[in-house]
């Protein structure tokens, strides 16, 4: 059956991963769709040319190489049991990545268990993990990254104005920066939803039923 998703979700577009990111952001009211479109494709640009960019400072390397290189630290640790809820990894200002290794283990044997490589590639989930959250640190860090800019105008008083970031676009970006750094065969939001079946077959096939009735029925999230 996994296997059968995967080979679904591969046929899903680019735009339509953008759309359904834009479709959590609490700000997509404010958003029209040609909008989200083009801070989508901006976001992506943007984000593997920084992946570009780290390359060819620092030499191509492996994520946690890229960590030694910036000082930022790298804490692999067990997920509290008691939180609630599932966390693959994080970022805590201001230069510390954490990875859950219950995320790591458990999706890495998925993927073996399955024979999954033909489809998404042999890209180490530790890996991505790693470059998603160095992401959300260059966001911090280098001047002028798309989606750490204020993009959206929420209210205006004659001069004085309200402006927000679109929230979804760091996850666009981490994503895509991730896919860029670590040569990823597959939309990195294929990773996402392996690592919640891994951990919650069953809401990974909640998730997955969504994301394919809203395809055959041509909404666009």
């Amino acid at each position: 059956m996994i296997r059968s998703w995967v080979e679904d979700l591969l046929t899903l577009t680019d735009k339509y991963w953008g759309r359904y990111s834009f479709n959590r952001d609490p700000l997509i009211g404010k958003i029209s769709r040609s909008a989200q479109d083009l801070h989508y494709q901006k976001t992506v640009e943007n984000a593997a040319a920084l992946a570009h960019r780290l390359q060819v400072e620092h030499g191509v390397k492996t994520p946690e190489g890229y960590l030694k290189q910036l000082g930022v630290k790298l804490c692999y640790k067990n997920a509290d049991p008691g939180s609630g809820y599932t966390l693959f990894a994080s970022y805590e200002e201001p230069d510390t990545i954490t990875v859950f290794l219950e995320t790591v283990e458990a999706t890495a044997k998925l993927i073996a268990e399955y024979q999954l490589y033909d489809l998404v590639g042999d890209t180490k989930p530790a890996d991505l993990l790693i470059a998603h959250e160095l992401y959300h640190f260059l966001e911090q860090t280098v001047p002028d990254v798309y989606s750490a800019l204020k993009h959206i105008t929420l209210w205006k008083l004659g001069p004085i104005e309200n402006r927000s970031r679109i929230y979804c676009l760091e996850e666009i970006g981490a994503m895509a920066f991730a896919k860029e750094l670590t040569g990823l065969k597959c939309s990195p939001f294929i990773f996402d939803f392996l690592m919640l079946y891994a951990w919650n077959p069953e809401k990974a096939g909640i998730l997955y039923d969504v994301l394919m009735k809203s395809k055959a029925g041509r909404e666009e999230l």
